[in-house]
């Protein structure tokens, strides 16, 4: 497998493919400054008031919370046998708190696991059993390698060490206890892994994954349909993490560097914001991942190549960049981004500055703008960057041209780290996605951070607002009834 040299990648990024027309490219930082960042010193997020421990405290520990009680659950057999290919280095830290379910009957010809037999062919989120695929969905079609033995042939959540063990089908990782019966869809779960990593597995910085189906903002049901929950489905409890206990979960065990979906649509503005005072950096997909997810091997071996220069960008660029090389090789369109939680609150600001312009600007030409960015599946969730090149193109008004340039640039100077699109499909997928209904808003939207404190749920309910039938022309009713015999 090719190494890459991540510090070159990671200063590369800060020159992603931009929309030209709405990007003042002299404004972006210089590789001078970029490395000069890279520089300054790093402030941990060690949990408050935990013992101290006897082992010894490594650059970085990286926690897994695995919830395989859905579809997913060969997946976390599969992920597992990924991560013990590199394994951690000397200095790295890999824990994971790994969850199955045992294999059910499908209710239906094609189905797979647990696919909720009350609600035949029902799709509650993307990546779940539909019986018109014959199977699993295309996108989580992959070549099982798993070797079953008492290694792999478990249910149950358990918590591991990843230790590496080759490219064998086996799990060589040390088993350190098992839990049971845990409801991994409880954020409570959450918080008492991260406490417990970090009490264990003490280190200087901490990155945390969340593993699973993903379903960015949501938090509802629809009509017979299972709630949706953000991430985190427990398929045996029916619970699962919205995006608001999400951020509570990360901040409740201390924070950490780097917080990250392997899960579909969660590289969301909204799902950011709830976690901008949890972590520095968020890592995740504006699109469904395909049923592989990450390809923990690439991402582990970029850990290896810099594992002396591991800042928590560079860290951050491994996972984005790993990610982005797995699926270019498998010519798959898929999405993957960093962003830097430090210039959401200043973003949303600006952002509500081009709000009060946009809104003054005919709905028609907004609508369409929105209509015509790169859209992610099952959220109402569209490429936000080209929502504003759209707009920038679009608009006669030269103040909103010029917001649009100067949120733009504070996107790229600011917020995004680094992006890793694959495919055609999203050639404008450039890594930050938000919502923007095409038909109705969504109440439940009320409850983030971003609505509450900004003003992006105003545009979302004016953006799809109907616009009243004409009055009726009395002059021609009368002249119309006078024509009646």
């Amino acid at each position: 497998m090719k190494k890459l040299d991540l510090s070159r990648l990671l200063l590369a990024s800060a020159f992603l493919a931009a929309p030209a027309a709405a990007l003042d490219l002299g404004s972006l930082p210089s590789v001078k400054e970029l490395a000069a960042q890279a520089e300054q010193p790093e402030v941990s997020a060690p949990l408050p008031g935990a013992p101290k421990d006897a082992r010894v405290l490594k650059e970085w520990t990286i926690m897994v919370f695995m919830n395989g009680k859905n579809n997913l659950s060969d997946y976390v057999i599969e992920d597992m046998n990924e991560m013990e290919v590199y394994g951690p280095t000397a200095n790295i830290n890999v824990v994971t708190q790994a969850a199955r379910i045992k294999y059910e009957a499908p209710s239906y010809p094609g189905g797979g696991y647990n696919d909720y037999p009350d609600y035949p062919g029902v799709v509650p989120h993307p990546g779940w059993p539909n019986p018109f695929w014959g199977g699993m969905p295309p996108m989580m079609n992959k070549k099982v390698t798993t070797v079953k033995d008492a290694s792999t042939d478990w249910a149950g959540v358990r918590r591991y060490e990843v230790t590496k063990d080759g490219e064998n089908g086996s799990l060589g990782s040390k088993l350190l206890a098992d839990l049971g019966t845990v409801d991994m869809g409880d954020y409570k779960q959450l918080v008492e892994f991260g406490k417990w990593a970090k009490q264990n597995y003490p280190a200087k910085k901490y990155m945390l994954v969340v593993w699973n189906h993903g379903d960015g903002w949501k938090n509802k049901a629809f009509g017979p349909r299972p709630v949706l929950k953000g991430i985190s489905y427990d398929d045996e409890t029916g619970n699962g993490i919205s995006a608001v206990n999400l951020g509570r979960a990360v901040r409740e065990m201390g924070g950490v560097e780097i917080y990250a979906s392997d899960a579909c649509l969660m590289q969301m503005a909204e799902v950011a914001y709830e976690l901008k005072d949890a972590a520095k950096i968020t890592v995740g997909s504006e699109e469904t991942e395909p049923g592989d997810g990450w390809a923990y091997d690439y991402f582990l071996s970029r850990v290896h190549s810099n594992q002396n220069n591991l800042k928590p960008e560079v860290m951050a660029a491994a996972a984005v960049q790993g990610y982005k090389a797995f699926y270019g090789e498998q010519k798959t369109d898929a999405t993957q981004s960093a962003l830097r939680t430090s210039g959401l609150v200043s973003f949303r600001v600006l952002l509500d500055q081009w709000v009060d312009l946009a809104m003054k600007e005919d709905r028609a030409m907004i609508t369409g703008a929105a209509t015509g960015a790169t859209t992610f599946e099952g959220v109402g969730s569209r490429d936000l960057i080209h929502f504003m090149e759209n707009v920038h193109g679009k608009t006669k008004s030269q103040a909103l041209k010029a917001k649009t340039v100067e949120v733009m640039n504070h996107i790229y100077n600011k917020v995004l780290i680094d992006n890793g699109a694959t495919g055609d499909k999203f050639t404008k997928a450039y890594g930050l996605a938000v919502y923007l209904p095409g038909y109705s808003y969504e109440d439940d939207y009320n409850e983030l951070a971003w609505a509450r404190e900004g003003k992006w749920d105003d545009f979302a309910k004016w953006l799809t607002t109907k616009d009243p039938a004409p009055a009726p022309n009395t002059h021609a009713q009368e002249a119309a009834a006078n024509l009646l015999p």
